[in-house]
């Protein structure tokens, strides 16, 4: 599945700077920030919801307030294959 984080920043510096442990089966697929890093939207390819909150929110909650929600693959336009 895929699942999209939307990020408010408040330290863009360490937020882009940072890199996550994706667990084995997670990846990243696109990165997307504004252009002044203090917002930004990335999609994972995960099992699950979950694991992309645990693996980000745990990487970023002091810096960054994160929105996750699992796509609709069906109705979405130009994910990744």
């Amino acid at each position: 599945m895929y699942v999209v984080a939307v990020h408010e920043i408040s330290n863009p510096d360490a937020f882009w700077g940072g890199q996550l442990d994706l667990p084995t089966g997670t990846e990243m697929s696109v990165v997307v920030p504004s252009a002044d890093g203090r917002n930004g939207v990335c999609i994972f390819k995960s099992d699950s919801v979950d694991t992309v909150r645990n693996v980000v929110d745990g990487a970023t909650s002091a810096i960054s307030k994160n929105e996750f929600f699992a796509a609709n693959a069906t109705n979405a336009l130009g994910l990744p294959g």
